[in-house]
Parts: C-alpha cells; structure tokens; sequence
C-alpha cells in the first residue's frame, strides 16, 4: 500500500512552433521502443495540468469519435486559452 496518491501519465514531445494559423503550440506523443512514453508519479509531482486538443489536420480520421479520439491522435494543440494562468503563461514567452 502507497501512502502517497500516484497519477500515470503519458509523455509528450518539447513544444514545436506553433501552428501559423491558430498560434498554439504542438506537441507529440513520446514514444519508447514504438510504445508510448509513460510513468506512474506521486499526484504531488504534477506541476500543473493541461489541456490537449487533439490535431485533425485538413481531414478527420473517420475512425475518431469523442471516445476515442485522444486515444488514436498522435499530435496535438496546448490549448493555452483554457484559463487565465495558462494564458498568461504562454502569452509571454
């Protein structure tokens, strides 16, 4: 038995430039061996959660529903817009 709280989270890529239309930064899945790139931490080590969107480009995979679409994308958008802390943040780097 843990006596602390442990969270699994999956890794991303550093951000690459943002998308010259929306301004919002990418990133990617990290991958090891072909596998997704996860940990399981103590919840205390999380500095702050995020919000990704999901990248869809010019045409939706059929396959995606709401279910699933986190699952079966590879790279997404920080949402930087989700609140004031956030926003702030990246709106000055």
């Amino acid at each position: 038995m843990y006596s602390r709280a442990l969270a699994y989270i999956e890794w991303f890529t550093p951000f690459k430039e943002p998308d010259p239309f929306s301004g919002l930064l990418q990133v990617s899945r990290s991958t090891r061996r072909l596998h997704r790139n996860t940990a399981v931490i103590h919840v205390d080590e999380i500095l702050r959660p995020c919000h990704l969107i999901p990248r869809m480009g010019q045409f939706i995979n059929p396959r995606w529903t709401s279910a699933n679409a986190y699952e079966l994308a590879t790279d997404f958008y920080l949402n930087t817009f989700i609140d004031l802390d956030t926003f702030c943040i990246f709106a000055i780097t």
